[in-house]
């Protein structure tokens, strides 16, 4: 009989060959917790982000993309932990969970932008900007600016962020501005530049956090929203709405902001990582969302929506006229009198140089 020998204990071959198997099991699991372990220290930073933006949308698909390719270059060391859809709350709700460091990251529009660094909505003064090209221009030219800006409220400006020109859609059209007055039109709840914007034409909102838009909409509480058009399409309010002008209301730039309590725990070169591919991913970001608005609007007439020409003589001198006055009216406010100016000295230099 085949057997072994061990402090007197005799052991079949049978025996023995399951005493093998339960050791050989045993290096082996040890081996994957140790490379689990080591695989776990490598994601040293997992960066807790959140955004309104639906799952699905051009938004979460470009950063997913983003995602997937910082964890590559980073060598595991950066990951994401994604909070779409509004499920972290409102912008102002996100804000108030960085402050309490349950959330590192978020994709800011305006009204979450205002919260933080108040000047930065001067981007969002409605019936600013007559194309993309001037949207670029300042962008450029004052990203620096805001950059050292957020740094000084606690924040990393790791991209600023397209959000597109903002329409007003509606269960009637409005061709005028004194169409408004007779409509029932949300603003986001805080947010000062919509409100001053809609009282100059003599409409009284009614503010309303994001999330509760569409519960307004299918109620009749409101009848009157202001989106860019793949917002109306992704958040589903377009069901509830007939028109849409034309002339953008404003264009709404965003950001993406981290904590500087998270970031300041990174190594230069992984910041120096996060920032590039970010810097990457919105501009190609904002080409996707200006081409998809474009096929948007034609789906949405497609649907029924019907989209009103724009305004000419003396309605569109009108709507500029509301640009004059909620620029006026804040300047001194939201943001200094001096940065108004740059951006306008900037859209004018622009503009007298075309042919």
């Amino acid at each position: 009989m085949n057997s072994f020998s061990r402090k007197g204990i005799a052991l079949s071959k049978k025996d023995a060959l399951n005493s093998a198997a339960v050791i050989f099991f045993a290096l082996s699991l040890c081996t994957a917790l140790i490379f689990a372990c080591h695989s776990s220290a490598q994601a040293r930073f997992i960066i807790k982000f959140a955004t309104v933006a639906p799952e699905g949308s051009t938004w979460m698909k470009h950063m997913r993309e983003l995602q997937k390719k910082l964890k590559v270059e980073s060598k595991g060391q950066i990951g994401f932990r994604i909070y779409p859809g509004g499920v972290a709350g409102d912008e102002l709700d996100v804000l108030r969970k960085i402050r309490i460091r349950q959330i590192h990251c978020a994709a800011f529009t305006g009204v979450g932008l205002g919260q933080i660094l108040p000047m930065a909505r001067v981007m969002d003064l409605p019936f600013l900007f007559r194309n993309y090209k001037e949207v670029d221009l300042v962008r450029r030219k004052l990203e620096p600016f805001f950059e050292t800006h957020f740094k000084e409220k606690g924040f990393d400006l790791l991209a600023l962020a397209e959000v597109g020109d903002v329409h007003i859609f509606s269960k009637k059209p409005v061709r005028r501005v004194s169409d408004l007055s007779k409509l029932r039109v949300w603003i986001w709840s805080g947010d000062p530049i919509a409100k001053e914007t809609f009282s100059s034409m003599g409409v009284s909102p009614v503010p309303l956090a994001i999330t509760d838009v569409n519960t307004a909409l299918s109620t009749g509480m409101i009848d009157t929203v202001y989106v860019p058009p793949l917002g109306a399409l992704t958040l589903q309010w377009y069901p509830y709405l007939k028109f849409m002008m034309s002339l953008p209301l404003a264009y709404s730039t965003g950001a993406v902001l981290i904590s500087r309590s998270f970031s300041s725990r990174m190594t230069t070169d992984l910041f120096n990582l996060l920032k590039k591919d970010f810097h990457q991913t919105m501009a190609e970001l904002t080409e996707d969302l200006r081409a998809q608005n474009k096929e948007t609007i034609h789906l949405l007439e497609q649907k029924g929506l019907k989209v009103l020409p724009m305004p000419a003589g003396p309605d569109l001198r009108d709507f500029y006229t509301v640009r004059d006055k909620v620029a006026k009216a804040l300047s001194g406010k939201v943001y200094p009198a001096e940065l108004l100016e740059r951006v306008n000295l900037i859209l004018n230099s622009e503009r007298r140089e075309k042919p």
